[in-house]
């Protein structure tokens, strides 16, 4: 299947039906009556020893040659090329329908394949012999027909797909994932320095469409986790060696798959793998594939309940969270998601507007991220109906299980916090408590409804807790705890959001403790990747750095940015989801500088020099790729935390 031999317009069909897609087209291969190759009967031999089942990439749109008819058209326009390119089939031909199932189901036959991924639909031609509606119908018998007679096949649908609309994918497994194609220049990127990110985040907003705009039942609905590579290299060049190998979104890809568990149950086409570089493929750990494998059965586990997801936030957008919940019953999930580089709130009401159809009262446990997984968000056992407030950090994702609660609560329970809780003799305790150094967090203990014993003392981790930090209503007992450290975390700003900023000057003041750089420096232990100098140019690789962004609401290419800390000034690159400068404005998600440098444990200054932007425009200047960490230590309370309260 040599290269120059490929008749459309992509120039890929030497990769298509397993690199039988030439032959096949010329009629010099026959599905079902030719002997296949030795080289391919190796590739599915080795797929079948591995319990995978191929899924080849097919046109409908080639320039079949065993029908002169199929393709007549294309002569009879004034000057045309011959058949190829985008001038192809007439796909409104029952008798080219019915020859192309006929050899969809020969190849199944011979080959075992698991499905097909049907790509290069261009129908809907206006000089052709037949209507355009003629084309797109006989595109949808070809489909139905092939579920007819081979009712197992994964029928995957690609370009121009998700554009014909619910009656076609029905023929099909699911329309097109991310509703264009998955290349970085394919769509608009939001604003995000990790690929994943933005690649969910795009999944989100395009299945969103598909169950809101076009009613496309959950089990139809396209799941997308990763990202796909950029193929082509900053001279826009499209690359068929060996190229940007390492592009394991290390710190990005969870949050991916939690984004198409949450709109898409049903259908996880799981894009990219840590497997095209050794060191990358070596340094996924078997906690990472672990983790991976645990979240694919748990959604098979609880697909029951996952039938019934719907969005409950809207569309993810700049300034506002987004989510989805499935529930049966009373019982069920809420998976919640920040886009946004700021901390915000996602808020949500515990009724029918999320599916709950049960009163009573709940609890919310978290489930993911592994940070305070096992807590209880609420700061008491919940009522039917009332309204639920989750503070989300930035470019985050969160699943809740919602759990009833029985009306007499036996044993004392912990809320707001990752830990244990026990009541005796008027002494509180609680242990195993957790948070983020630096953090004041309100705990909830909630009593045993026949307890009588008023609360006298409070013990956290060891330490007794000034009563001036304890309040409480009733049975619910609130204490304030300070852990210890100095306050970083995920997407730490400089400074806060103003909605109403629109200077073109900003200046901050930040200082970066040393057990930030004690994570990157362990990260690197962790993920030793040696990345060449395209590789390294994506800003989601090398998650050792630390990153400084300039996080801008619809960033245009042609703006400029220039920073300075502590009065010396600090490259600042553009960042492209395509790595390069390619795909136009769409690719473009602002701009950052690379602070590994940067001098721990003491106050800088920095100050942006900003294009003219509206009021709120500019969202705010973050750190990137620092994860969240714990600590069980407490301090005492200081003046200046009375007055943050």
């Amino acid at each position: 299947a040599p290269l120059s031999e490929s008749r459309d317009a992509w120039r890929w069909e030497s990769l298509l039906w397993l690199n039988m897609g030439q032959k096949i087209r010329k009629g010099e291969w026959i599905p079902g009556k030719d002997p296949l190759p030795e080289v391919v009967r190796e590739r599915l031999a080795f797929a079948k020893q591995h319990g995978i089942r191929l899924v080849p990439y097919v046109y409908p749109s080639l320039p079949f040659m065993q029908n002169p008819e199929w393709t007549e058209w294309v002569g009879q326009l004034d000057g045309s090329p011959k058949p190829g390119g985008y001038r192809t089939v007439d796909t409104g031909l029952r008798s080219f329908q019915d020859w192309f199932v006929d050899q969809l189901v020969a190849f199944h036959k011979q080959t075992d394949v698991g499905g097909y991924a049907f790509d290069h639909w261009w129908i809907a031609y206006p000089e052709s012999t037949t209507s355009k509606y003629a084309q797109w119908y006989g595109c949808r018998r070809m489909l139905l027909e092939l579920r007819r007679q081979c009712p197992d096949l994964l029928v995957d649908g690609r370009q121009q797909y998700h554009g014909f609309g619910p009656w076609t994918w029905l023929g099909g497994s699911y329309p097109h994932p991310m509703a264009s194609d998955e290349q970085p220049g394919s769509f608009r990127a939001f604003s995000d320095l990790h690929f994943s990110r933005v690649s969910a985040d795009r999944t989100r907003s395009r299945n969103f469409w598909y169950r809101v705009h076009n009613f496309a039942p959950v089990e139809l609905v396209p799941g997308f986790m990763t990202h796909q590579t950029m193929r082509s290299d900053r001279d826009r060049v499209m690359r068929r060696d060996p190229y940007r190998r390492a592009d394991w979104d290390y710190l990005g890809w969870r949050y991916s798959v939690i984004s198409s568990i949450a709109t898409a149950p049903y259908n996880h086409v799981v894009n990219y793998i840590p497997a095209r570089k050794i060191e990358e493929f070596e340094a996924f750990g078997e906690q990472d594939k672990r983790w991976f494998r645990d979240w694919l059965d748990w959604t098979d586990e609880n697909i029951g309940v996952l039938s019934k997801v719907r969005p409950i936030l809207g569309q993810p957008m700049i300034g506002r969270c987004d989510g989805t919940a499935a529930i049966d019953g009373d019982r069920g999930f809420i998976f919640l998601f920040n886009p946004n580089y700021r901390k915000l709130d996602a808020t949500f009401d515990l009724d029918e507007s999320i599916g709950l159809t049960a009163g009573g009262r709940f609890a919310l446990r978290q489930i993911y991220p592994e940070v305070g997984k096992g807590r209880f968000l609420l700061s008491g056992p919940s009522e039917s109906g009332e309204t639920v407030k989750v503070p989300m950090q930035g470019a985050s994702a969160m699943v809740l299980e919602l759990v009833p609660l029985p009306e007499i609560i036996k044993e004392p329970m912990l809320l707001g916090i990752v830990g244990k809780a026990s009541f005796e003799d008027g002494t509180l305790k609680l242990s195993g408590v957790e948070g983020e150094p630096g953090d004041i967090v309100q705990a909830w203990a909630h009593l045993p409804g026949e307890t009588k014993e008023a609360v006298h003392k409070v013990i956290v981790n060891g330490t007794a807790i000034d009563l001036e930090d304890v309040f409480g209503r009733g049975h619910n007992v609130g204490i304030t705890l300070h852990f210890a450290g100095e306050p970083f975390g995920k997407c730490q700003q400089v400074g806060v959001y103003d909605s109403e900023f629109a200077d073109r000057t900003f200046a901050g003041e930040f200082s970066v403790p040393k057990r930030i750089f004690d994570q990157l420096a362990a990260r690197r232990k962790a993920w030793p990747i040696p990345y060449d100098d395209e590789e390294i140019e994506a800003t989601w690789n090398a998650p050792h750095r630390l990153l400084l962004f300039v996080n801008i609401a619809d960033p245009k290419e042609e703006m400029e940015v220039s920073m300075t800390i502590d009065g010396e000034p600090v490259k600042v690159t553009k960042a492209y989801s395509s790595v390069h400068p390619q795909g136009g404005q769409r690719t473009f998600v602002g701009f950052y500088a690379d602070v590994s440098s940067i001098e721990p444990d003491r106050r800088h200054e920095v100050d942006l020099s900003l294009p003219e932007l509206q009021p709120g425009q500019f969202q705010g200047l973050f750190f990137d790729n620092v994860e969240p960490e714990t600590t069980g230590k407490l301090r005492r309370p200081t003046k200046r935390d009375a007055t943050d309260k």
